[in-house]
């Protein structure tokens, strides 16, 4: 039901209208500030963990920080898909690589350009251009796999594909831990011997900004909801949009962190991952608990999530770092879609 000030909702018989409040607005900035001051602790937790052990930066990021920023990806789809709202599910995920990347990594390059290693433009990226790719191939059977079925799923065989791609991943992220140590020996020992942290010091650190992350993204989540709410926008533009930025805020508020810091490979590392473990770990593990319908408006949404990686890739290609520039069309390219969302949501409404 609809109430003039926003959107209500009937539980039980009583209808509750939420309504924008002092606190709700209060509650919304101390998430925000929690957000970045856990981003922070986490960065310095992860790069130390890196100087003390020898392990370069990028793989730390590549593992460790994509896998705690993937937390609120993979808590929503899992909850969404057993309760059976597989356009959450879908919808989060896709919505949330697109942020990472368009928003994300265009706002962090914007403050400071970002120097990119060679071996993010030649695997990792072509990894995350792989992973959209087989989620449209593996959703959309009707148009890519010409199956006489009435609808589009990612079944289960599907889910265990993804995940041997996740394995596939990892292999890479430890061959190339390898070859990268052996390389960095010298300056890693350099650092080694000045870092006097201890590891559980670090670890702490660490754990203590993964908690801040997921405690501070879900009282922005729930804030902006209300707020939303209160003024009257639907709950599929929430979804496509709130929860789905909601989510990415922990990787935006670490790569802008990083950036500031000079940690570029923590920052595009973390966003590579985070994207990586969204379609083939997060996927994989919620088509193995229930199947996903694909519906087929999402089509839209994992063409732009493809089309945003691969002018990632192209800019890269070009200099090898991300500058301003770039930085500045990615950014304009999230709007755009922003945009082009609230248009499909009008037209839907009108036509029914």
């Amino acid at each position: 039901m609809v109430n003039g000030g926003g959107v209500c909702y009937t539980a039980a018989n009583v209808a509750y209208c939420p309504s924008m409040t002092f606190w709700t607005v209060l509650f919304l900035i101390f998430g925000f500030f929690l957000l970045i001051k856990s981003a922070d602790i986490l960065v310095d937790g992860a790069a130390g963990i890196a100087k003390k052990f020898r392990v370069p930066k990028v793989i730390v990021g590549l593992t460790l920080v994509a896998f705690g920023t993937s937390a609120p990806e993979g808590t929503v789809s899992i909850i969404a898909a057993v309760q059976g709202s597989a356009d959450m599910s879908l919808g989060n995920v896709i919505g949330s690589n697109i942020a990472n990347i368009a928003l994300v990594l265009g706002v962090a390059a914007i403050i400071r350009k970002l120097t990119v290693r060679r071996v993010t433009v030649t695997k990792e990226i072509p990894l995350c251009i792989l992973a959209m790719v087989a989620l449209i191939v593996m959703g959309y059977d009707q148009v890519f796999q010409g199956q006489e079925t009435a609808l589009n799923v990612l079944a289960l065989g599907d889910g265990l594909i993804l995940l041997s791609f996740f394995i596939v991943f990892l292999y890479y992220i430890f061959g190339d831990l390898k070859s990268t140590q052996a390389q960095e020996e010298e300056i890693e020992k350099k650092e080694k011997a000045h870092y006097k942290d201890t590891f559980w010091y670090l670890t702490l650190l660490i754990l203590g900004g993964l908690a801040g992350l997921m405690v501070g993204g879900k009282l922005i989540v729930d804030q902006a909801t209300v707020i939303a709410s209160a003024l009257g926008v639907s709950e599929a533009l929430i979804g496509l949009t709130i929860v789905a930025l909601g989510t990415s805020l922990p990787e935006l508020a670490t790569a802008v962190v990083a950036s500031l810091k000079n940690e570029d490979d923590l920052a595009v590392g973390g966003i590579m991952g985070s994207n990586i473990f969204n379609v083939f770990l997060v996927l994989g593990i919620t088509t193995l608990i229930r199947p996903l319908n694909f519906d087929p408006v999402l089509l839209f949404d994992a063409l732009f999530a493809l089309f945003i990686t691969i002018l990632f890739y192209i800019f890269l290609l070009r200099d090898k770092s991300l500058g301003r520039l770039y930085g500045s069309l990615l950014v304009f390219f999230y709007v755009v879609y922003i945009v082009s969302l609230t248009f499909r949501e009008t037209v839907v409404a009108y036509f029914g």
